[in-house]
């Protein structure tokens, strides 16, 4: 198992000797080196977002690596419109659907429109910290956890969730909305 690289703390870009635009190229034509600076680059972030989705490091492990491979053989399929780690970013987060998706069938429920279920912002987050944040969300159960990804945190909107899950756009409101009255719930028993 490859482990993302730790940042070098004295340079937080890192100790990269080329930039993106010289890495692909290089990395494409089947350059290893090329590929592991591209690689130190997007390591400790992809696989957080591994980790932020799958709930636990032994499946993020395997999601990450997984990941990994697909962006290797699709690095030639990067047309340089946006940014690289947008690029990468999605092809990680569609690594984490597909894994959970065959791992198990997540479980969503409808809400009908009379159901009263806060949509308020959550209070008291600005008191958190981002682990424990983290660690709020990692508790949410799976189809939770999985809609507030990527709606709070990568920012689709509930029409693309519902696309990519294969779920309706009010299932994925449903579901957010739920979801927030744990976070609250989960928030202010932390802060007292």
């Amino acid at each position: 198992m490859i482990k993302p690289a730790t940042s070098n703390s004295n340079n937080p870009q890192g100790n990269h000797s080329y930039s993106l635009s010289v890495l692909l190229p290089m990395a494409i034509q089947g350059d290893e080196k090329a590929f592991r600076e591209i690689y130190d680059m997007l390591s400790g972030k992809m696989y957080s977002l591994c980790v932020r989705y799958t709930g636990n490091t032994n499946d993020a492990d395997d999601v990450f690596q997984e990941g990994l491979i697909r962006l290797y053989r699709n690095l030639s399929k990067f047309q340089g419109t946006g940014s690289f780690e947008g690029w990468a970013r999605r092809i990680f987060v569609n690594s984490c659907l597909d894994h959970l998706k065959n791992k198990q069938k997540l479980l969503y429920t409808e809400l009908s429109d009379n159901n009263d279920v806060p949509t308020s912002e959550l209070s008291g987050i600005d008191k958190l910290t981002n682990d424990d944040l983290l660690k709020i969300i990692q508790q949410l159960p799976g189809g939770y956890r999985l809609i507030v990804n990527l709606y709070l945190v990568e920012g689709y909107n509930h029409k693309e969730i519902g696309e990519m899950l294969g779920i309706s756009e009010g299932t994925s409101k449903s579901q957010l909305s739920r979801a927030r009255v744990i976070l609250q719930r989960n928030i202010q028993a932390i802060n007292g």
